[in-house]
């Protein structure tokens, strides 16, 4: 049934996608538009981008979703660097702080004091054999430095590939390849709005409100955009309220390498799980776009550029991708912006209402509910068993509407209240509301990559011009640079295929 429902959803999307290609590139619109609530996520290249907008621009940015990306800088204007480092698993948070502080200092970035209040989520798939687990890791450690307990949530025990991961679209979860989207059964797009903007709600019916929408991106680079590695064409999805006049708020999409609307049609700015949460939350989703150079730059895979290929700024706020970004979120919000107006703390607020534990990892719990107008912050609670006592969890009033909470026992039950806070005290609790952590994952150590890699880095070998894994003899087809295969390690060895599951 899966197969068939997909089947008619790619040649719907096929003909949907045909009738945005014929239309011209339209002047991407204002709306009223609350800057200060702009958030940011990305996968593979596209994380290591979000990740550099959200340093360079903290004083906007308020939350970054992260798929397989790694810490500010990484590279260091590096492409060898970027290869055989962060990719490999070899980046250091420490490395990365200082940077951060010395970017700063520079004048190059805002002030990381403001990442002190941002929401953070983070994800890597234990059978990405891309991005190694232990870069997000990494990452991980870098925003924990940065902001308050409780800001950042990770989940790292799914058996996913490289890949931006759906409920109900795309390839074998574990796979890497392809479009790079895969169904897991995880709404890795409604997880991360949710941590960013508390508890929302998702379009559930089959037709969206809004307009999926092609715009002119080459108004807003000075000259030809391959030349900073940007098509001339990105994508936008607006909701109708925020076409009616509503407030709303930005969320900036960045797909990954190969991902590009050119490479893979509209897989990702329709179908990677954005849009549904949108439509009926206030928020423009923005899908900038790559384009695949050889020349001037070289980027042959479309890739959003985090290790220096566009100039040496690439990751402050004078870096030519990211001023070009920033300039799409200026018109976005044109002229008569809206600010949203900070309600007035009142004396005891009412409790939180929608008090929802939206997703768990071996070690952790993503809580969110729905902001209370009045509060001054929120108070998260939490206990082991129905009749144990409740302890609060942050040491300092948590600022929106959602929580992680970290360091938990593998397979465990807990249960959690949240109170608002006010002038005179805290409201009455909100839930409980239980959670169950997950398993931990298995010992994965994967590898995806062209057979001549494979070789060069000892994990294969070739016969006759045909390549086989070392230890398991298993056949990988013919020795070059087109045929790509995953492999994970299996005791001294190496075998074709992904991490088994527990």
């Amino acid at each position: 049934m899966r197969t068939c429902l997909q089947g008619f959803r790619a040649a719907t999307s096929a003909a949907m996608l045909l009738l945005v290609a014929q239309a011209e590139a339209t002047r991407l619109p204002s709306y009223s538009v609350d800057l200060g609530q702009t958030s940011v996520s990305g996968i593979s290249s596209g994380g290591f981008m979000s990740v550099q907008l959200h340093l360079a621009h903290s004083a906007l940015i308020s939350g970054v979703g992260v798929l397989a990306g790694g810490p500010y800088a990484c590279a260091g204007g590096s492409a060898r660097r970027a290869l055989e480092v962060c990719m490999t698993g070899g980046a250091d948070a420490a490395a990365s702080i200082e940077l951060t502080r010395q970017a700063f200092h520079r004048g190059s970035i805002d002030d990381p004091a403001n990442l002190a209040d941002d929401k953070v989520w983070l994800f890597s798939g234990y059978n990405d054999g891309v991005v190694k687990q232990q870069t997000m890791d990494a990452l991980y450690l870098y925003y924990g430095h940065l902001t308050e307990k409780g800001n950042v949530y990770y989940r790292d025990n799914l058996d996913a590939g490289h890949a931006q991961v759906t409920p109900d679209f795309g390839g074998h979860c574990a796979a890497t390849g392809g479009s790079f989207i895969n169904d897991c059964d995880y709404d890795a797009a409604g997880a991360l709005l949710q941590h960013i903007y508390g508890r929302l709600e998702p379009t559930t019916s089959n037709r969206l409100s809004g307009v999926l929408f092609a715009f002119d991106q080459k108004e807003f680079v000075d000259g030809d955009p391959s030349h900073i590695g940007l098509s001339d064409s990105g994508y936008a999805y607006v909701p109708a309220a925020c076409s009616n006049g509503t407030r709303c708020r930005v969320h900036v999409a960045f797909h990954g390498c190969q991902q590009n609307a050119e490479k893979i049609g509209d897989a990702f700015y329709r179908h990677a799980g954005y849009n549904e949460w949108a439509d009926g939350n206030r928020i423009i989703v923005l899908y900038p776009q790559t384009v695949a150079t050889h020349l001037g730059p070289f980027n042959p895979n479309a890739c959003w550029d985090w290790w220096g290929y566009t100039d040496g700024d690439y990751a402050t706020r004078r870096g030519q991708q990211i001023t070009v970004v920033r300039a799409m979120l200026e018109r976005l919000a044109g002229e008569g912006r809206a600010v949203e107006a900070a309600a007035a703390v009142g004396d005891v607020p009412g409790s939180p209402r929608d008090l929802t534990a939206i997703d768990s990892a071996d070690d952790a719990v993503a809580l969110a509910w729905t902001p209370v107008n009045g509060a001054g912050g929120y108070n998260v609670y939490r206990t082991a068993g129905a009749d144990g006592a409740y302890t609060r969890l942050n040491p300092v009033p948590v600022s929106g509407a959602s929580y992680a909470d970290s360091g938990l026992v593998p397979e465990t039950e807990y249960l959690y209240a949240v109170t608002s806070i006010g002038t005179a005290g805290e409201s009455e609790p909100a839930g409980p509301v239980r959670a169950v952590t997950g398993p931990v994952a298995p010992p994965c150590d994967p590898y995806f990559t062209d057979n001549v890699t494979h070789t060069l880095q000892g994990r294969a070998y070739v016969l006759f011009g045909r390549t086989y894994a070392n230890g398991s003899n298993d056949a990988m087809g013919w020795w070059n640079i087109f045929t790509e295969n995953s492999l994970y390690r299996d005791g001294g060895g190496f075998r074709v295929g992904t991490c088994p599951a527990r």
